[in-house]
């Protein structure tokens, strides 16, 4: 018949390994969750990095997009001006056709 501290021996040793176990995977759990942490807070500070780089581009942007505003109001105040020139030299050409027609070539 088995003696009951050969009993309590194996469930001590069974005890003692549960306890090892566990504290092996709670240890690993924790290297894990701190990992994970320390990750996340540098994925997020990238994020802010981006964030703060953007939101400068933008700022920027606005200011170029007031300064294409403005190229553009004077390039159509060109194109005006151009169109009337235009005009004016197609009158002019049309005038001296007309005149330069008489005029013998030799």
């Amino acid at each position: 018949m088995p003696s009951p501290w050969l009993s309590f021996g194996l469930s001590a040793l069974a005890v003692a390994g549960a306890t090892a176990f566990a504290a092996v995977r709670g240890l690993a759990a924790y290297r894990s969750a701190k990992r994970l942490v320390r990750e996340t807070a540098e994925t997020v500070s990238g994020l802010e990095r981006s964030a703060a780089d953007i939101e400068t581009r933008v700022a920027g942007g606005a200011a170029r997009s007031d300064e294409l505003a403005r190229a553009l109001a004077r390039l159509r105040t060109s194109r005006a001006q151009l169109g009337v020139l235009l005009g004016a030299l197609a009158e002019v050409r049309d005038s001296l056709g007309r005149v330069t027609a008489f005029v013998p070539r030799k």
